[in-house]
């Protein structure tokens, strides 16, 4: 009877995992093209390791490498894009059914999980556009259940090998997702040390994995500095945030593209935390995270406990609302993962409760949340389109036999990659308005597509 059990959950949990994955191709199918302002920029970066084995534009590379393979086994560079990025995506909710199941001790704890990430808001925002940091969240996520498991079940090889290793790849893949999985590691270092978890063991293991970290930091940052300027993006907000506002904006104004399409200027109560659903839906998360918290450690609960105190912690502080509106944009994204643990676990608790109706009343409270979460996604959703219109592209196509040779091309941001992927010529960087007599002596030809 156990082992049949077993069976179904296995099935279902598969059978969640082909759902998403066909979710999140639905939305890609929408439309031929490939959607948001910085995707084209994937396909350059691809098209270019199918060529000639390099990227383009320095940047932690494994995502283009691993959405290279894709391309190649599709035969099309576009086709590959989405099937890897959707397959990665998808492929987070498995670490995160294994880490709610176990903490919330329970299957139900498990799924629900799984489906607060399929169909949320934050994470399709990534998925099709910020698609490093989309395919960053599966190694983040598997890094926190090694190290779960390296706090309570004691030092193990390999979760300490497991642990490290999808630590780097993290730290490879995205700066927000390397940073988030430091700050992790630091709340739990804290909490070990603080009410002594096995204290001697877990510090052996954080030890080893400072070590290994810090030496990876040091060479990324000196031997590869062009694959690593993101790590720079540390300092450029520790900056901001300590530069005075005039009239509400902050002074400075310019923050490095490698961060994705920032509009410097905006209020903190920026459109990042609108795609979360506001400030209530972010009070309501980090409030249920505080009350879940108190409780797990007031039942002596410290497994639950410490991921519960993790999270809220973070969720607090990637929107944190005196945060400078250009990065909150970016930061508000990533609650997508302390949000599905703190959900799940309040959710599962009601459920194993023993009070008459609880299981009732843990549905409703599930309907409830997944009817936002699948409305807020669908929104999303919606508003995913090209850049680019269909006979945009084909005028793009067309132009590429007439720009000649040593050309550099004047175009708005929308479509600056579009036209560096399509015609394969050089774009400028900077606007139409800087135009100076020394650029144009430089090229025999200056472009303007309008």
């Amino acid at each position: 009877m156990l082992e049949n059990i077993k069976k179904l959950q296995v099935k279902s949990v598969f059978l969640l995992f082909l759902s998403e994955f066909g979710f999140y191709l639905c939305i890609f199918s929408r439309n031929h093209l490939v959607p948001m302002v910085d995707v084209p920029y994937y396909l350059i970066q691809i098209k270019s390791i199918l060529t000639t084995g390099s990227l383009v534009y320095g940047a932690p590379p494994l995502t283009f490498y691993l959405l290279s393979i894709f391309s190649f086994l599709s035969g099309d560079v576009t086709l590959g894009l989405k099937v890897g990025v959707s397959f990665f995506c998808t492929l987070s909710t498995i670490p995160a059914y294994f880490l709610m199941k176990r903490v919330g001790k329970s299957y139900f704890a498990g799924v629900i999980a799984m489906l607060l990430i399929i169909f949320s808001a934050p994470y399709i925002r990534m998925l099709t556009d910020f698609m490093k940091n989309a395919v960053g969240v599966f190694f983040l996520i598997a890094f926190i259940y090694y190290l779960h498991d390296l706090v309570f079940s004691g030092f193990k090889k390999r979760s300490l090998i497991l642990s490290t290793s999808f630590l780097l790849l993290t730290g490879i893949t995205h700066i927000l997702d390397f940073l988030t999985a430091l700050l992790f590691l630091a709340i739990y270092t804290v909490l070990v040390l603080i009410f002594d978890v096995d204290r001697r063991s877990f510090m052996k293991s954080v030890g080893i994995i400072t070590s290994i970290i810090l030496a990876f930091i040091f060479v990324a940052t000196t031997f590869f500095s062009s694959l690593f300027e993101d790590f720079n993006l540390v300092f450029y907000f520790i900056r901001d945030l300590m530069t005075p506002r005039i009239n509400g904006v902050k002074g400075v104004k310019t923050i490095p593209n490698s961060f994705g399409p920032i509009q410097a200027g905006q209020h903190p109560l920026s459109r990042g935390v609108n795609v979360i659903g506001e400030w209530g839906m972010i009070l309501s998360i980090i409030s249920i995270g505080i009350i879940l918290s108190f409780y797990t450690w007031k039942k002596r609960q410290k497994e639950a406990s410490f991921l519960l105190i993790a999270a809220t912690t973070i969720s607090s502080i990637i929107c944190f609302p005196f945060i400078p509106g250009e990065w909150l944009f970016r930061t508000s994204l990533m609650i997508v993962m302390p949000a599905a643990i703190i959900l799940s676990y309040g959710i599962s608790r009601i459920w194993k409760s023993d009070y008459r109706k609880s299981k009732v009343i843990a549905v409703i409270i599930f309907a409830i949340c997944l009817f936002f979460f699948v409305g807020q996604s669908l929104r999303i959703a919606r508003g995913i389109n090209p850049t680019i219109s269909d006979e945009g592209y084909r005028d793009l196509i067309d132009m590429k036999d007439r720009i000649p040779a040593n050309s550099i091309v004047f175009t708005e941001h929308s479509v600056h990659y579009w036209v560096e992927y399509v015609d394969e010529v050089e774009v400028a960087r900077a606007s139409i308005e800087e135009l100076s007599p020394e650029l144009g002596e430089s090229y025999s030809h200056v472009l303007f597509i309008l």
